[in-house]
């Protein structure tokens, strides 16, 4: 459900910085998803925390977190680990997706 209301929001960004003429719309976008990608994987991560130690049990921590993992998996905390290394993975990549965009803009202006 999370990654649905994200690529909408993402398009909806893309679409609207599209129609008001902004200069880098992919860049904006990106940036955007940064955004996103980091609260997800911050929040991924808490849970992973909350869920480490001596507990009795185990539970998701946040509201972003459920959203994400959701119940239709059995928990542990493998698997908050799991969704937390995948998040972290992605988030680099749209930071270096957002450092290739501003390094290919940057070499088309000196050209």
């Amino acid at each position: 459900m999370f990654i649905l209301i994200s690529a909408a929001l993402l398009l909806l960004t893309f679409g609207l910085v599209k129609y008001f003429s902004v200069k880098r719309p992919l860049t904006v976008t990106l940036i955007v998803g940064l955004v996103l990608s980091s609260i997800s994987t911050i929040s991924l991560w808490l849970n992973y925390k909350a869920s480490s130690g001596n507990h009795d049990g185990i539970a998701i921590s946040n509201q972003l977190s459920y959203w994400i993992i959701t119940d239709s998996v059995r928990w542990s905390q493998e698997l908050f680990l799991d969704y937390f290394i995948y998040a972290l993975v992605v988030t680099v990549l749209i930071a270096l997706l957002i450092g290739i965009t501003f390094y290919s803009n940057k070499q088309t202006r000196i050209a």
